[in-house]
């Protein structure tokens, strides 16, 4: 068992590039289950608000008031310079100045320019932030000024203007069922988590498995075992366990993790999506002993890594869904693994129309791809040798 033993030993060295991975990868899966499980539920976006009330009328009050119950009002000095500085880093939303003579010009139905002469905004630029309160102080202005075209005083107008604008909206989430097989045994939080496992997979056994290999596959690595007493055989079923068993390890890990920030076990269809990324995790380890094949550079791994891995999973829809890329896109998507697990998963959360039967059959294509890769590399592994076998010449 000396190169099983010897495999691990250099695995130790060569797992913290690959565990970078999976810890971030474990770091966004927790706030994505938290925000994707359990009843949606809408909640209104509150701004943080500067006001500077220059009026200091009851109608100016009454306008702050009616703010202040849906956002949250931030106390700063009126200095430019502070409040330039809180909007750059993100701790105000807007700042509104009511100007002088504001209780006045309100009842104003023909004054130009009816924003200008009320109110006095500054912000870093538009943005919905910007939108929602200049809708919401127009509609204001607006309800006030009706109400009083109407008979109403202005206390009346302003009165009736706040419990118009208080009246809450009640909003559903609309769901659509297009047919897909999706039951829930694997809900959808669990599905986001799911999607992005072929990255996590290719990248850290890119960066851990070829980094092994290489290292067996130097010429004085070689030459030492080829001269020693161990059979071929032996050397190659050792070599093949110990991927094995590295592989099975790291597919372990992810999956088991998955179910603790889930909070639950696997059952009825999510082990299918278990079996799914089993049969991605052993593309990913082929794809891995194809690139050692070439006897890359250790240097150049990672950047091989990212060209295969950012590469698939940009076009085959683990980054983007499927269903926002264009045809041409997925079409060329079709001749690569991850678009077919992509497409199993999808079609198991409920995101693409499909049955069963289409969820077999993306992870028999995945197992074409898989046997596909194995042969190649095999082919290539024949016509690279790594060594050469210390020929015994026969005396003459």
């Amino acid at each position: 068992m000396q190169v099983f033993k010897l495999f691990f030993q250099i695995a130790k060295k060569k797992l913290p590039a690959g565990l970078i991975y999976v810890i971030v990868f474990f770091a966004v899966c927790i706030p994505m289950v938290k925000l994707n499980s359990g009843e949606k539920v809408f909640e209104e976006k509150k701004l943080d608000i500067v006001i500077f009330d220059e009026d200091q009328s009851t109608e100016s009050q009454s306008l702050i008031d009616s703010i202040a119950a849906k956002n949250t009002i931030i106390e700063l000095k009126n200095d430019p310079q502070l409040l330039l500085d809180a909007m750059y880093y993100e701790s105000v939303d807007y700042t509104l100045t009511v100007k002088k003579g504001y209780a006045q010009n309100l009842s104003k139905t023909d004054t130009a320019d009816t924003k200008e002469a009320l109110f006095e905004t500054f912000h870093l630029h538009d943005s919905y932030a910007t939108a929602m309160m200049e809708q919401y102080l127009d509609e204001y202005v607006r309800l006030v000024r009706a109400y009083e075209k109407g008979g109403n005083d202005v206390a009346s107008a302003i009165r009736k203007t706040e419990e118009k604008i208080d009246i809450e909206t009640e909003v559903t989430y609309a769901t659509f069922d297009n047919g897909a097989a999706k039951d829930d045994s694997y809900p959808e939080a669990l599905g986001y988590v799911f999607r992005y496992m072929p990255y996590v997979l290719i990248s850290v056994l890119m960066n851990v498995l070829c980094p092994i290999l290489l290292a067996f596959r130097k010429k004085d690595q070689r030459y030492r075992i080829n001269c020693s007493s161990m059979k071929q055989s032996s050397f190659s079923v050792q070599l093949f366990g110990g991927t094995a068993v590295l592989v099975l390890g790291i597919w372990l890990a992810c999956v088991i993790g998955d179910a603790i920030i889930y909070g639950g076990f696997y059952q009825g269809t999510a082990w299918i999506a278990v079996a799914n990324t089993l049969i991605v995790a052993l593309i990913c380890a082929i794809t891995a002993v194809l690139v050692s094949s070439f006897n890359p550079g250790e240097s150049v791994i990672n950047m091989i890594t990212q060209c295969i891995g950012l590469g698939m999973c940009f076009l085959c829809g683990v980054f983007v869904p499927q269903s926002m890329l264009g045809g041409g896109v997925l079409a060329a998507a079709r001749f690569l693994p991850f678009y077919w697990y992509e497409r199993a998963n999808d079609i198991l959360m409920g995101e693409t129309t499909g049955t069963m039967g289409d969820v077999w059959i993306c992870l028999l294509i995945e197992v074409g791809f898989l046997v596909a890769l194995a042969l190649v590399t095999m082919l290539i592994s024949r016509q690279r040798p790594t060594g050469s076998r210390i020929r015994k010449v026969q005396p003459e």
